[in-house]
């Protein structure tokens, strides 16, 4: 009967169980002791009752019945300390497994997280990797606890009786082959269990996030019926799992009481023989519980490892999922200061080799402190080209490099401290205000944080705030209006002072007066720095040294906006048909 996971997956808990060792090493001695215990037991039991009712000694009785109640007081001690050492490090060990997972996780490219749904992830964090909990904490200790029982009941029963020991044992091929047979078809029904929750979680996930959607079309009963039927899901499959369970125990509850009535039966008729005495029959059959037992709790371990077992599959396969966006092995330092010369030589990319090609051999220029808007159509391929820069997908085909130098044999981490981000919605962190500005710089000083933030025309606002920097923004910054998160998002930037800049328009949907303090903020943010504009805006068009056209994912035009509109082709009509409303001279 398979109880233990696989080596495999031992030697993958082996690291974060190592710190701990000492202390397993101790729970296992108590463990030991406590057991002994337990197999001594059924033995003084025996001597108990041959003094009560053979020689008729009331002091030996007084003292084996005093020893007794010492000998469980040890016992208690020592199951106490074993079960909170084990438990105590079962907790270290399985926060270290979901620190690690999460850490590998956010290490994973945007590709992984587009292909799976964020509940699901959610969920092998939290609800799979408690599971494993039950394995470290519990099951590898109760596991040696009924194996010691186990063996060592079935040793001093062939010492006392071996004719009764092979009725005592024949109960547990049938057992062995029912856990077998059952624990198959529980790893399943278990499996699909945990699938069906994880995608509940991701449903409930989803309606969170968009709360504002759900509510603004007053869908909340829509969603509750689609999480509703989730849940219904989720029953069913765990009705199937408890039928299974069921099934299992009532089967190996018959096998086992039925042996001990089989002994029971047959040790009565040795009693009347003379050839056993009471004592001995009772220690016989107390050891032959203790093997029933023991049998039962090893098949339901079984039962509770197959359910371990999924869990334990799909937390090792995110931890096995490699980066499709890595650090080369042998990387180039990026040479000091970064100067920012972007180019782009022949690029290509397409997200999924069925798909379509977003880009077709573009190659572009970015001089250091250069400005350059990308212009288009929607899916034109501009937040595609962007994204390529900072590494979030690779190029199919041609290079990018950064001060001449290819950006796939950079460390990611020496890449993205070079490029900053302004996007067009920013997301901010629900903490406080002053440690969204200081995201990309953790390490920067109040007085830092607060020079970013008067740069960037958010220290009037955030001073009326209820605690200043202190103050929460909320989850996604729900608490801030859209210019007010914008220019947290421009102060994070000036903060972390990269030397390449992103921007996907940054004041296509804001008022008026937020948009003028944003674009004060922006004149300084570019200054000195290879800027990279997704543009929308008349505005941003006019603030760029030089314009990009892309339709289709290919460069159709490139020049300065005199020069494109002399042309009069996909630019010039962009224009007319997007910017004629904003008139302003150029």
């Amino acid at each position: 009967m398979r109880i233990f996971p696989s080596p495999r997956a031992l030697v993958r808990l082996w690291p974060r169980i190592r710190p701990h060792r000492w202390r397993l090493l101790v729970a296992t001695v108590c463990l030991t002791a406590s057991a002994a215990i337990g197999l001594a037991f059924p033995q003084i039991v025996r001597y108990l009752l041959d003094a009560a009712f053979v020689r008729h000694d009331g002091a030996l009785l007084d003292r084996i019945a005093l020893g007794l109640v010492g000998l469980f007081t040890i016992q208690g001690l020592l199951n106490f300390s074993q079960a909170y050492l084990l438990s105590s490090a079962g907790e270290r060990v399985v926060a270290r497994l979901r620190q690690d997972l999460f850490e590998h996780l956010v290490r994973l490219s945007p590709g992984f997280f587009a292909d799976r749904r964020t509940g699901e992830l959610v969920s092998r964090l939290s609800a799979d990797i408690g599971t494993l909990q039950g394995l470290v904490s519990y099951q590898l200790s109760e596991f040696a606890r009924q194996v010691l029982y186990f063996l060592g009941g079935v040793t001093l029963l062939t010492l006392t009786h071996p004719e009764l020991t092979r009725t005592t044992l024949l109960v547990v091929p049938f057992v062995v082959g029912a856990a077998v047979f059952f624990g198959r078809r529980l790893r399943k029904v278990s499996t699909g269990v945990q699938d069906r929750i994880a995608e509940a979680t991701a449903v409930a996930e989803e309606a969170f996030t968009q709360i504002r959607t759900v509510q603004s079309f007053v869908q909340e009963a829509w969603e509750g019926a689609r999480y509703g039927r989730k849940m219904s899901d989720v029953v069913r499959a765990a009705v199937r799992r408890a039928l299974v369970r069921a099934v299992f125990v009532g089967v190996i509850t018959f096998a086992l009481f039925s042996g001990v009535a089989v002994v029971l039966w047959q040790g009565g008729r040795l009693v009347l023989a003379g050839v056993l005495t009471a004592g001995t029959l009772v220690s016989f059959l107390l050891y032959s519980v203790f093997i029933a037992a023991a049998v039962g709790a090893l098949t339901s371990l079984f039962s509770s490892y197959q359910e371990t077992v999924g869990a334990a599959r799909r937390v090792f396969e995110l931890l096995d999922t490699q980066p499709a966006i890595a650090d080369p092995p042998d990387p180039r330092p990026l040479p000091q200061p970064v100067r920012g010369d972007v180019a782009l030589d022949n690029v290509s990319f397409q997200y999924q080799p069925e798909l379509p090609f977003a880009l077709e051999r573009v190659s572009v220029r970015l001089a250091p402190g250069e400005v350059v808007a990308l212009v288009g159509p929607s899916g034109a391929g501009k937040t595609t080209l962007a994204n390529l820069l900072p590494r979030f997908w690779d190029v199919t085909s041609g290079r990018i490099t950064l001060d001449g130098v290819d950006i796939r044999s950079l460390r990611l981490a020496d890449l993205r401290h070079s490029i900053g981000i302004v996007p067009q919605e920013p997301v901010l962190f629900s903490g406080p205000v002053a440690e969204n500005i200081a995201y990309g710089r953790p390490e920067a000083s109040p007085a830092e944080i607060e020079a970013a933030a008067r740069a960037a025309h958010a220290h009037e606002f955030v001073e009326r705030l209820p605690q200043g920097y202190a103050t929460l923004v909320g989850e996604r910054g729900v608490k801030l209006s859209g210019g007010q998160r914008q220019r947290i998002a421009i102060a994070r930037a000036l903060l972390k002072d990269p030397a390449v800049l992103i921007l996907d328009e940054a004041t296509s949907s804001l008022d008026a007066e937020s948009e003028r303090l944003i674009e004060a903020a922006l004149e300084l943010l570019l200054k000195g720095r290879t800027t990279l504009i997704i543009a929308h805006r008349l505005s941003t068009v006019r603030r760029a040294d030089r314009l990009v056209v892309l339709d289709r994912g290919r460069v159709v035009e490139e020049g300065t906006h005199d020069e494109l509109l002399a042309l009069g082709r996909l630019y010039a009509r962009l224009y007319q048909r997007q910017f004629r409303d904003e008139a302003i001279p150029v």
